[in-house]
Order: structure tokens, then sequence, then C-alpha cells
């Protein structure tokens, strides 16, 4: 269990390897970075749904400050570590204004891609990336799926998989239902003259 997190309640998940960027104008985000910057840049983004905080999302790391402005607001990058399970949530730091909470890490940070995945993918990179897969280390999980375009509740509900193998049959639905996406893409063009 990891205790009093910084909280930044977003409609995003930041799957791990991913970087997002986000842009922080709200003074008790402000406060966050503030806090998070002198004590090794780790924060919790629980996820947002329908207004509702939900109770897992992404424990992220501070990699770079993009941009200070002169009014306070900040543009920075932020890298996906891991996943976790909100244990206690507060709506108010007893000292600054921001969420936090306590936490547990799932330990996703690092899922092995099985052969049925690997091989969803190399007939989707064929089909719609075309990248040259034989120069490239072999893609990981993480890696996987942000190529494809999941949408932040694809990967909310990504998130709530229990076991590696679990993940690895969600993940290769979601590869086959686009690389199906792109095949009907492709046979309507064959059949159809648009003027």
């Amino acid at each position: 269990m990891e205790e009093n997190i910084p909280f930044f309640p977003l409609g995003i998940v930041v799957l791990p390897g991913e970087t997002r960027f986000l842009h922080i104008f709200e003074k008790k985000y402000r406060n966050l970075y503030e806090d998070i910057e002198s004590n090794g840049g780790y924060f919790g983004i629980p996820f947002i749904h329908t207004g509702n905080v939900e109770q897992a999302g992404s424990l992220v790391k501070l990699e770079k400050v993009l941009v200070k402005y002169p009014n306070g607001e900040l543009d920075i990058a932020v890298k996906g570590v891991d996943i976790f399970n909100i244990l206690k949530y507060y709506d108010e730091h007893p000292e600054r204004f921001y969420p936090f909470g306590n936490l547990e890490l799932l330990n996703k940070g690092k899922i092995e891609p099985s052969k049925q995945l690997l091989d969803a993918f190399n007939k989707y990179n064929k089909l719609v990336l075309k990248l040259d897969l034989e120069k490239l280390p072999k893609p990981g999980f993480y890696l996987i799926a942000n190529s494809v375009g999941l949408t932040e509740i694809e990967k909310f509900n990504l998130l709530l998989q229990g076991s590696e193998k679990a993940l690895n049959t969600t993940m290769t639905n979601h590869v086959n239902l686009r690389t199906l996406l792109a095949l009907q893409k492709d046979s309507v063009h064959e059949y159809y003259c648009l003027n």
C-alpha cells in the first residue's frame, strides 16, 4: 500500500510506458506540481468517467516541464508507471487543496504479450501501420495497446482485467476488431466510387 499519494483525477488513462501531456491551470494542481517536484515526481491519476472518480487509475511520474507560463500555468509531460486501485480517497489535502489518498499498486507495468496477441498485432501492422517490425525490438504489451488507438474507456476497461491472461485476451480482441474494421474499410473502397 502506498499512502498519501497526490491525486489528479482526469478522464484519461496513462498506460505503463505511455507519455501524455497535461496542461495545469487550477491552483490546487499547481500546488500538487510544487509538491511532487520536490518529492520524486510521482502522482496518481484516478480515472473520471461520467463525472465519477473510479476506483482505479494510473500511477505516473513527471518526465519534463515543457512550458511555464507567466500566470503560473504549466505544460508537463508524464509517463505511466503502473496501474492502481484506490484504497482511500480524500477530496482535499489538510495543507493543500488537491485530492490525495492511499492506493494499491497492481504491478502491471510489465505484461508479456501472448503469442496470439503478437500474431494479431503482426496482421494489424501489415494492414494498417506498415512498420518494418524486423528492424524493431519485439513489441511489448503496452506498445501494442498504444499503437491501436484505444479509447480512454477501452483503456480503463483494460485496467480492470485481473490476470495477465485476461489482459492478453482482451487486447487480442481489440487488435482483431481493428483489423476487421480496416479490412471492411478497404472493401468499401473496392465496391463504391465516391463522386
